[in-house]
């Protein structure tokens, strides 16, 4: 398959970071508006579902994505994407209720979802690696700024015009990116190989994400729980088996033989992805449940994690491609989440705001050495003609790490609160009251609440949410041992 070559890479790379920008935003620019959506439309043993419904559809049309791209024209099915992603967009603005909104971030996902791997996909097909380093430095920079500023954004939407402002305002861009993807990213050719979808394969996929994610979410009994995780468990097996036999599979095993291609996905998966999102999801609810902020300033705080994250993402990329070597960067990339996330745990009723920002600068440095370049080696370490599976793949172990671990948070968060807020009014002497949930309430509501209900729902929230921080440093530990791992392997300086 050749690539494209019509626009200048400058003009090619613009469009697809617009692309890029529009979907990586609606990934957390719904976090601060959490506790208004709860207390609006109810379901506090949802709220993660409104974060992971995009996350989980978006991760399974990644593989999708992935495998059109390498044999069908790449930029009608970004246009495509983005469509989908639109038609999303729209129902979440009209939403009535919390199954509406839930329905519309899975259609959100589904585009977007294409929308990210296509992005990759097109630029690793029109750049060389090596020189490729520099502009991961400049999507890393975009992601980080769509994905951090959202939650500012969000917040200053959610105390000003309301949170379906959100819906309404991605639709304008969404139009600008589509213009642009139109105008200066080239046609690929499509390829002689005829397209046999993997049918088994897709919907094996399916089936093993949507059971095991529901079954680690609070929404159903527990002997469901155990019975939707053992299908997931069986489908994994037996997509093991269909993938082995498939003419084109979603996830071939050429994938798995390639050491660094399973180092960099995992290590992706656990630090950029578990560990980003999950602290993305509920560090806003921190700052306004415990610290007394409006949405907006618990968006305001995140600030300093965005100049952090984009500055690391892009010296990172400068460098990689200047000196071409990879693995101490994102090592100590990883040590810095590893801080970051110990910071994090320890915060308490008393924690003052500049900490808290600190803390996530920290965190937001270290994801910022990792969140691109590590899919970049994914993509380095296998040969041009699967670039598209390889980085739907890559892509589609961090969504599904960050779909996982926001979903357990939440329903450790929630078994937490729901004990801590009891153990709190309890201490205080306080009754509970049948007409004032208080785990569901708003921060508008807390505000005209008197100070010692106020103070046992900040203990509450500040003994229930930090010591999930301290859970996730596990996991960015590994990631740093998988990077250490990584084999030493020039990055390619000609085109693919």
């Amino acid at each position: 398959m050749t690539a494209p070559a019509a626009a200048p890479v400058r003009m090619l790379v613009i469009s697809l970071m617009a692309s890029m920008l529009v979907v990586s935003f609606n990934q957390t620019v719904l976090n601060t508006a959490l506790p208004t959506i709860i207390a609006e439309l109810g379901g506090l043993d949802r709220i993660g579902w409104i974060v992971a419904a995009f996350v989980l559809t978006s991760t399974l049309s990644m593989p999708l994505a992935g495998a059109l791209s390498d044999v069908l024209d790449r930029k009608r099915l970004l246009l495509g994407a983005s469509i989908v992603f639109g038609l999303g967009t729209l129902l979440g603005a009209l939403s009535w209720n919390l199954d509406v909104l839930i329905i519309a971030r899975l259609a959100q996902g589904i585009g977007g979802g294409g929308v990210m791997v296509l992005t990759q996909t097109i630029m690793a097909a029109a750049v060389p690696s090596r020189e490729r380093a520099k502009y991961a430095g400049a999507f890393g920079s975009v992601w980080a700024v769509a994905t951090i500023s959202g939650v500012l954004i969000g917040g200053w939407l959610t105390d000003g015009p309301g949170w379906r402002w959100v819906f309404w305002g991605t639709l304008p861009l969404l139009a600008v990116a589509m213009v642009l993807g139109a105008r200066f990213i080239a046609p690929s050719r499509p390829s002689d190989v005829r397209v046999q979808p993997d049918i088994a394969g897709m919907l094996l996929l399916c089936i093993a994400t949507t059971a095991l994610v529901t079954a680690t979410s609070a929404s159903l009994p527990a002997e469901w729980s155990w019975f939707i995780g053992a299908v997931g468990a069986g489908a994994v097996c037996a997509l093991v088996f269909a993938e082995r036999r498939a003419e084109q599979p979603v996830l071939p095993g050429v994938l798995f033989r390639s050491r660094t291609f399973v180092l960099a996905t995992l290590a992706g998966m656990l630090c950029s992805g578990v560990a980003s999102f999950v602290v993305l999801s509920y560090l806003p609810s921190f700052a306004q449940m415990v610290l007394g902020l409006s949405a907006l300033q618990a968006g305001l705080l995140l600030l300093p994690m965005i100049v952090a994250t984009v500055t690391s993402s892009t010296l990172t990329g400068f460098a990689v491609s200047r000196t071409g070597r990879y693995i101490l960067i994102p090592a100590l990339g990883a040590g810095a989440v590893v801080v970051g996330l110990l910071l994090l745990g320890t915060l308490g009723p008393d924690t003052t705001p500049l900490r808290l920002s600190l803390s996530a600068a920290l965190l937001g440095a270290g994801i910022g050495t990792n969140v691109l370049l590590l899919t970049l080696l994914a993509q380095n370490a296998l040969p041009a003609r699967n670039i598209g599976v390889a980085t739907a793949a890559n892509n589609f172990f961090r969504q599904a790490g960050a779909t996982m671990g926001i979903s357990l948070v939440g329903v450790a968060f929630a078994s937490r609160l729901h004990d801590a807020l009891a153990c709190a009014l309890d201490t205080r002497g306080i009754p509970q009251r049948e007409d004032l949930p208080l785990a569901t309430i708003s921060p508008e509501q807390l505000a005209l609440l008197d100070p010692g209900l106020r103070s046992a729902v900040a203990e509450a929230y500040a003994s229930a949410l930090p010591p999930l921080f301290l859970a996730l440093i596990p996991l960015a530990l590994a990631a740093l041992v998988m990077i250490l791992a990584l084999e030493r392997r020039p990055l390619a300086e000609s085109h693919i």
